[in-house]
């Protein structure tokens, strides 16, 4: 929501308050029944593989029972891609980490919706990163919480629906997903009914009676502008998170605007101890997860770039994705805005910590001061760095993913080369525009290099 939707006036809001749910995701009164079946399917396959042999059973069919096992959702839903190594169910949570498979499964029982509609929302309303239950969730002048309600024009007043019993928070993650689900199946006419047979649609047509059409009006109000680059990132994100499993970001038939990466955070497709996996994803149930981290910096920086975005008119620092997406909103000198955009949607955020609360005036994510980027850097709270570059040159040498940062400009390294010291940016407000650039380890492309803050993820 956060162009921010309109208030749907009289709508009749369902007032089923109750205790909380405490229910396990997908746990239907036979579903323990059926896994012990498939268990014990699965242990008279592996008796009869170690009578043959292991080589004679199909990897396909030992993964879709473990699937059904391990996983929340139906086994006739958990298909497997060829080569059999990722199970990739229509929707399936498989994906949705713990405590938020809870949560939206919970809603979806209560309002009939289907929880991977709420999944995606609540992913593309915050750049496709999975947060602990207890984030500062962001606010702007419309819209607050992790559901991004817009406060304003009476949106969360006219749906608000508590979880728990208690008066509705739009910050409480339970209180703001319920409320959601209550927008989507109350507001007939106005977002358009939702139910659990609603079909998902075409994100290129926007059909009315489809998720992707009451995402648009999510986003940008049922009155509202859809043709504008922020909602047609939005619902080309939701419908890609849906398709996908909860496995990759925006990408497809609004390609050129799609920037969200693949689905990060709390471990998903981290492997052990928050390690990426080899190749940036996970094998078994679940699917895979690529293109996080430092990686996703430098490949969201080479994207913005070759978008051609300049500001309008040019030397006004505003225009379109400057204002609406980079500095969110406004105009102003936006380098340090980009590069804190960049790495929101990389799924790896700066973030405000004891100290350093006031670098961050706007929003939670985003710097917009060079001189506090580099400060935030030096205070290292979240494993963050600064590398000084003295008269010998930086005390380590960039890598890609690392901030150049100049004594009023910051931008991206997203190449190096080592043998020659010499090196290529991506930076935001470079002549009017995002450009590529290049330069040497202690004279980048806009002068003198006083450091490089670098992200340990």
């Amino acid at each position: 929501m956060a162009q921010g939707s309109v208030a749907a006036g009289g709508a009749v809001v369902a007032r089923r308050t109750k205790a909380k749910p405490a229910r396990t995701p997908g746990g239907k009164g036979s579903s323990g029944f059926k896994k012990w079946v498939l268990g014990i399917a699965l242990v008279t396959l592996l008796g009869v593989a170690g009578a043959v042999s292991l080589a004679f059973i199909p990897v396909a069919t030992v993964m879709a029972v473990w699937c059904e096992l391990t996983e929340r959702a139906p086994l006739a839903e958990c298909t497997m891609t060829p080569g059999g190594e990722v199970c990739s169910g229509g929707a399936t949570l498989a994906n949705v980490p713990e405590p938020w498979a809870e949560i939206f499964t919970a809603a979806g029982d209560e309002f009939s919706i289907d929880p991977a509609y709420l999944a995606a929302i609540y992913l593309t309303e915050n750049g496709n990163t999975w947060k602990p239950l207890d984030t500062d969730w962001p606010s702007s002048g419309c819209c607050h919480g992790p559901m991004q309600f817009n406060t304003g024009a009476g949106t969360w007043d006219a749906y608000k629906y508590s979880a728990g019993g208690g008066p509705p928070d739009y910050m409480d993650p339970w209180d703001a997903i319920f409320t959601a689900a209550n927008l989507f199946t109350h507001a007939d006419g106005v977002y358009g009914s939702v139910t659990a047979e609603t079909p998902l649609g075409d994100a290129a047509t926007w059909e009315p009676g489809t998720f992707v059409y009451s995402a648009a009006s999510y986003n940008a109000g049922p009155a509202g502008n859809w043709n504008n680059n922020e909602t047609l990132r939005y619902v080309q994100n939701v419908h890609a998170l849906i398709s996908s499993n909860f496995t990759q970001g925006g990408t497809g038939d609004y390609g050129e605007y799609a920037t969200y990466p693949p689905p990060h955070g709390m471990g998903i497709g981290e492997g052990e101890d928050g390690e990426p996996t080899e190749g940036g994803g996970v094998s078994g149930c679940g699917g895979g997860i690529s293109g996080g981290g430092l990686d996703g910096v430098v490949r969201i920086a080479e994207q913005e770039y070759a978008k051609g975005i300049v500001e309008q008119p040019m030397g006004s620092n505003c225009g379109p994705t400057i204002s609406d997406t980079y500095i969110a909103t406004g105009c102003e000198q936006w380098c340090a805005d980009f590069v804190s955009w960049v790495f929101l949607q990389a799924g790896i955020p700066f973030q405000p910590e004891a100290g350093t609360q006031g670098y961050f005036w706007r929003h939670d994510w985003q710097i917009p001061a060079v001189i506090g980027m580099r400060a935030w850097f030096e205070s290292g709270g979240q494993g963050q760095e600064f590398i000084p570059v003295g008269s010998g040159g930086p005390t380590k040498p960039p890598r890609p993913g690392d901030v150049m940062i100049h004594s009023g400009h910051v931008s991206i390294v997203v190449a190096v080369d080592d043998a020659t010291r010499t090196l290529t940016t991506i930076g935001g407000n470079e002549s009017d525009g995002v450009r590529r650039s290049n330069g040497t380890f202690s004279v980048g492309p806009s002068g003198p290099v006083v450091g490089y803050g670098r992200m340990n993820p």
